[in-house]
């Protein structure tokens, strides 16, 4: 555990005993008799519960639970939350790997696909400082799932050719011939 995981766990657990001890020093006041206008032959007392001790028991465990949720749950979920999968040629293809804090500014190593950079950002703005990819080691093989491999052995091809495309290639081509024929019937073959 780190120090202020200490400290947190010691404050929580000083306030929970500070408040059994105030709890248990409580006497209970009796009224003066009349008081709120009553009888004055009868007297007030107020009634505490007869398990205040183990409310307060409840109390202090329910947030020593809620404390260790905040210590190790929260980073937990955080990271969790954060993740962009297994690494598949479909998660963000951006990676923050790490983060110091310089004068005026941070530093940050970023993989952005197969480029290693090192990232200089400041609150004017960002700069690449290097270009690490040299140092980067070589990936390392992948198994790809059959689908995977069909779809890498696949060419691709053009898109069809609409309308408007097929009648700016006609007029290219009718240009062309025109250019042509004016150049040989003007003798300059």
């Amino acid at each position: 555990m780190q120090p202020y995981t200490y400290r947190l766990t010691g404050l929580f657990l000083g306030l929970w005993l500070l408040v059994l001890w105030a709890s248990a020093q409580m006497d209970t006041p009796t009224l003066e008799p009349g008081a709120f206008g009553t009888r004055p032959d009868t007297p007030l007392t107020r009634v505490a519960p007869a398990e205040s001790t183990p409310n307060w028991a409840q109390l202090g465990i329910a947030l020593l639970i809620v404390a260790a949720g905040l210590r190790w749950g929260l980073p937990k979920l955080l990271r969790w939350v954060s993740k962009t999968g297994d690494g598949s040629p479909l998660d963000g293809q951006v990676r923050i790997l790490e983060a110091r804090s310089a004068p005026g500014g941070t530093l940050l190593l970023v993989k952005a696909r197969e480029k290693l950079l090192l990232i200089g950002a400041t609150p004017q703005g960002m700069q690449l400082l290097a270009d690490l990819t040299d140092t980067l080691p070589p990936p390392a093989p992948t198994r790809d799932s059959p689908f995977e491999q069909i779809l890498r052995r696949a060419t691709p091809t053009p898109p069809p050719l609409d309308s408007q495309q097929e009648a700016a290639a006609y007029v290219q081509a009718r240009l062309r011939e025109t250019c042509q024929r004016l150049q040989h019937l003007l003798g300059g073959d």
